[in-house]
């Protein structure tokens, strides 16, 4: 029998870490994140001046007995956030193991928000479908986890990049992508010009893996694009192996470098690392956890 693609053991490997967001755009309802405004948390924020219509029952009598003058108390304000995932589900991301960590990164990011009482949404699509999910609450977590984990393979068409505007909702306060990020970079600075005036806090997860980074093959191969089903006969040797990784590395920092200059967050993680590291450690030293 396979193992569960996340189970509670990962789960509560999470502990308390939540997703940190400077973005102003918060929920309508309750939630544990500190917002700029204050309102009716437990939290003292500051004092002001008394106004008619504010109510009495904030007045701080000992200060007023002091000075002589009503001062209100004011408190910090809770609120939830709005957290959209977004996976990629094109043919590439279902090579050496890229869709099961991709995953495994969605349900994590899932947990996190619903644990922390964020209205957590995650949308991904097939050849003849959209997937869509949305709920609030730490209860919804099994759920969630059933429902990216029942997802088939990737079988989508097309450039992800081209398609990612149509499965998006509107106000968010943090959107995750989850790629491997090999679209052309000039298709990825037309969804990047974009993107800002739909969220103003973008994170983007590229997902590399062992074969990508260093290719195996020897001798005459014959490699199969599996998204446009593209032939290429090479014939593998040291000089077409480090012009391969030229060129990779030449994408990725063409990306990162386009990402930064819309003010989209980038981060890369590894397969070979596991997704719990990617949580604990990159995504925590980003600041994008604590």
């Amino acid at each position: 029998m396979r193992e569960e693609l996340f189970p509670d053991r990962l789960s509560r490997r999470l502990g308390s870490l939540s997703i940190v967001s400077r973005a102003r755009r918060l929920g309508h309802h309750k939630g544990t994140h500190r917002s700029s405004k204050t309102g009716t948390s437990l939290d003292f924020s500051d004092f002001r001046e008394y106004h008619p219509g504010d109510d009495l029952r904030h007045i701080d009598w000992n200060v007023f007995a002091r000075t002589d003058k009503p001062f209100i108390k004011q408190f910090l304000d809770e609120q939830e956030m709005r957290v959209h995932i977004l996976l990629d589900s094109t043919k590439s991301m279902g090579t050496d193991g890229k869709w099961d960590f991709a995953r495994q990164l969605a349900i994590g990011l899932g947990h996190i928000g619903l644990k922390s009482g964020d209205t957590v949404s995650f949308s991904t699509w097939s050849a003849d479908q959209s997937n869509f999910f949305r709920k609030k609450g730490a209860l919804h977590r099994a759920s969630f986890s059933k429902y990216v984990s029942q997802l088939q393979g990737p079988v989508s068409d097309g450039d992800f990049a081209d398609q990612v505007l149509k499965h998006v909702p509107k106000a968010m306060t943090v959107l995750f992508i989850i790629t491997d990020g090999l679209e052309q970079v000039e298709k990825w600075e037309r969804l990047f010009r974009r993107l800002p005036g739909i969220c103003k806090d973008v994170r983007i997860l590229t997902v590399h893996s062992p074969m990508e980074e260093l290719p195996e093959y020897e001798g005459d191969v014959r490699l199969v694009d599996v998204e446009s089903g593209s032939v290429v006969e090479v014939s593998m040797n040291q000089r077409i192996v480090k012009e391969y990784k030229e060129k990779k590395l030449k994408h990725e920092a063409e990306l990162t470098a386009m990402a930064r200059k819309y003010g989209i967050q980038l981060l890369r993680t590894e397969v070979a690392e596991g997704a719990m590291d990617s949580f604990t450690k990159r995504m925590r030293h980003a600041g994008w956890l604590r």
